[in-house]
Order: structure tokens, then C-alpha cells, then sequence
């Protein structure tokens, strides 16, 4: 339990430092250009560049020491973080933002695996439930430390190398966890070693053949990942929406955020003390019908209201299917071969973000954004109401919690 503690309280440092680094760049960018273009490159570059990284870091690290690479990874972050202290010009911040994000691809890629060695198969729920907490709660934190420490000091550059401190800290408490080896055959059995396009190949393949092997996986897992980029497309447009269509002023608009972070810590608080007495198919099912609700809500408010009960009840069971699909997606998929999978789920993950972030501003202009935002969140409700009725119908043969060998 003790190296749990420990993982945990370095995600939940390394996590307050990316909300710290988000809010500080986009002061830093805005106060520079005055120009809202440059900060929405902000938002697309970490796309491109996991876009980029992501087809085949999985096939890296899952033949490596995973504990080692979240290691480097760390603490590369931080002196690249560091570095974007000294950066003079825009085009220099937006490089050191693309090799932040590209190297996090490798330690997303170790991570998902790691836990699942780490934490037992009766843990899980709880454990994922108190990451979603620290995750929400870095949602809520990260800009309030950001914002103290720019009124603080008159500058971001504090902020920034505070974010660096972080990554090193998290590097640093990483060195107690144990190792794991995985059971992987390092390449095939052959005289000569294959060429690294033909090893990524055969990787593409096995990932391909695992998700074709659990196609209820595979189903619930594109159902919930669609949702979450649609989801994730409606919020580009959200501060949009909060000013044009509900007149909001900063700090009402800022509230409302508070609202949707608190939403997510309650739900996943919820779930890390009551774990045992629900079902993954009962945090899936009603997480994603419900969160749909929510966001259905807010989309169709009129008043700051209506919207803060939208993003409290979105928040609450949106908190509570991602803690249960954490789980899910640990029980379904042998940790030996989750990188290789997030060689194929993660691009498609990104470009649809990307596609469909540029789609909704282009409908918000065209046909305005409460159209847009509606058209979005209903797409998001039916996906929703097709999750509850797999869950529903799965419910009969519960999802079982234990570990699904190759």
C-alpha cells in the first residue's frame, strides 16, 4: 500500500503542474500577441504532438523498464518546462510545449501498464476513484496556485519553474517503486534482429488481433472514447458559450468552472470510499448516461443556475464512468500489450479531437454556438443511452474483476 501512496502523490504533484503550466502559458501567450489565435495553438499542439508520438511509443516502452522510462520522462519534463523560462520568443514556447507533450506520450504509455502490475485486482476501483480525485482536484488547484503566484510575483515565470519543481519531484519519488519485467518476447525468434518498421508493424497487428479478441472491450472502449472527444470538442467552445449565450462575466464564468472540478471530486471521492458496492457495469452505464444528461443541460441553460447544476451533475458521473473504465480497461487488457494498444487507440484519439474541435468552431461561426453545443451534447446523449443499455444487458454476466490473461 505504501509504494501506492507514493504513485499516487506523485501523479497528484506532477498533475497540480499541468494545470499551473496550462493557465501560465496562456497568460504568457495572450500578454505577448494579444492575439486569441496564437492561444488556441496552445490547445491543438498537445494533439499534434501525441498525434505524432503516440503510433509508436507504446512498442518502446512496453519493451523496456517501465518504472525507468516514467523516470526519464519526469525529469526530461522538467528541464524542458525550465527551459520555456528563458524562451524569448512565441514559436520557441510552442517547440518546448510540443517536446513536453511528446515525451509525456511515453510515459502515458508505461503508466497505464504499471499500475496494473502495482495495484491488486481488489484495489483498482478505489485506487483509479482517488486518481480521479487528484486528478479533478489538480483541476481546481493548478489555477489557483497559478493565479496566487502571478499576483504574487507580477509574472508567470515563477509559475513555470514551480511547474518544473513539480516533474522533478514526481521524477524523484518514483525511485522508490519497484520494477516490473514484462513477460513479453522481446522480438521474434529469428537469427537476425527484424528492422524496427517491421517490429511496429507485427505490434500494430497483435494490438489489432488483442481488441478484435474482446470485442465487447472494444465496443464500450469506442463508445466512451468518442464520447469524451465530442465532450472534449464542446469545451473548446464552453468560455464562448459562457459569455455570448449566457452573458456571463469572468468571475461568474470561473464559478462555473469551480462548480464542474468540485463535481468531479465529489464523484470520485464517491467512488474511492464505496468502490465495493458497485459494479464496473453500474459505473460505466449510469456514469455515462447521466454525465450526457449533464452536459445536455448545460447546453440547453439559459442562466448561470441551470448551467452550474449541468456541469455539477456532469462532473459527478462523468468522474464515476471514468473511474469505472479505468478499471475495465485494467481488467481487460494484459499489461504487457497496453502500449502496443495505445499505438492504434491514441492517434485515433488525437485526430478526432482535432477534427472535431476545428468542426465546432466552424459550426459556432456558421450556425452559432448554442446550436453547436447542443448538436454536440445531444450526439454525446445517445452515445451515452447505447453505453447504459450495453452495461444493462451486460449486467446479467458482471464484468469480471480479475485480470484477462494474453
Amino acid at each position: 500500500m505504501a509504494h501506492i501512496t507514493v504513485y499516487l502523490a506523485a501523479r497528484g504533484v506532477s498533475q497540480i503542474g499541468d494545470f499551473i503550466l496550462l493557465i501560465a502559458v496562456n497568460i504568457w501567450v495572450l500578454n505577448i500577441t494579444h492575439s486569441p489565435t496564437a492561444v488556441s495553438i496552445l490547445w491543438i499542439i498537445p494533439a499534434l504532438a501525441q498525434l505524432m508520438v503516440s503510433p509508436w511509443a507504446g512498442s518502446i516502452t512496453d519493451r523496456l523498464n517501465r518504472r525507468s522510462v516514467m523516470i526519464v520522462t519526469e525529469f526530461i519534463r522538467a528541464a524542458l518546462i525550465a527551459g520555456m523560462t528563458i524562451s524569448a520568443h512565441v514559436w520557441l514556447l510552442y517547440l518546448l510545449l510540443f517536446f513536453v507533450n511528446g515525451v509525456g506520450s511515453f510515459f502515458s504509455a508505461s503508466s497505464a501498464p504499471y499500475v496494473t502490475y502495482l495495484v491488486p485486482n481488489h484495489r483498482r476501483k478505489r485506487v483509479n476513484g482517488i486518481r480521479g480525485a487528484l486528478q479533478s482536484g489538480a483541476i481546481v488547484v493548478g489555477p489557483a496556485v497559478t493565479g496566487l503566484i502571478v499576483n504574487l510575483t507580477g509574472g508567470i515565470s515563477s509559475a513555470i519553474w514551480i511547474d518544473a519543481i513539480t516533474f522533478f519531484v514526481s521524477a524523484v519519488s518514483l525511485f522508490v517503486l519497484p520494477s516490473f519485467k514484462s513477460s513479453l518476447e522481446e522480438a521474434p525468434n529469428t537469427k537476425e534482429k527484424p528492422a524496427y518498421f517491421r517490429v511496429w508493424v507485427l505490434d500494430l497487428r497483435k494490438a489489432m488481433q488483442v481488441l478484435r479478441q474482446r470485442a465487447f472491450f472494444t465496443f464500450v472502449l469506442s463508445l466512451v472514447t468518442l464520447s469524451g472527444v465530442i465532450g472534449a470538442a464542446t469545451d473548446s467552445q464552453e468560455v464562448v458559450f459562457a459569455k455570448g449565450v449566457l452573458h456571463l462575466s469572468p468571475s461568474q464564468y470561473s464559478f462555473l468552472v469551480s462548480i464542474a472540478g468540485a463535481g468531479y471530486v465529489f464523484g470520485a471521492i464517491f467512488v474511492a470510499i464505496l468502490a465495493n458496492k458497485f459494479s464496473l457495469n453500474i459505473l460505466i452505464g449510469v456514469g455515462s448516461l447521466f454525465g450526457s444528461v449533464g452536459f445536455v443541460m448545460y447546453a440547453f441553460s439559459h442562466s448561470l443556475g441551470i448551467a452550474a447544476i449541468g456541469f455539477v451533475v456532469l462532473g459527478i458521473f462523468i468522474s464515476l464512468s471514468s473511474s469505472g473504465f479505468s478499471t475495465f480497461y485494467q481488467m481487460s487488457l494484459p499489461p504487457e500489450y497496453m502500449g502496443r494498444v495505445a499505438n492504434v487507440t491514441t492517434p485515433i484519439t488525437q485526430g478526432l479531437i482535432i477534427v472535431l474541435t476545428v468542426t465546432a468552431g466552424f459550426m459556432a461561426d456558421a450556425i452559432g454556438v448554442r446550436m453547436m453545443t447542443i448538436g454536440f451534447t445531444i450526439c454525446m446523449l445517445l452515445l451515452g443511452i447505447t453505453t447504459f443499455i450495453a452495461m444493462l444487458f451486460q449486467h446479467s454476466n458482471p464484468i469480471s474483476e480479475s485480470h484477462t490473461s494474453a
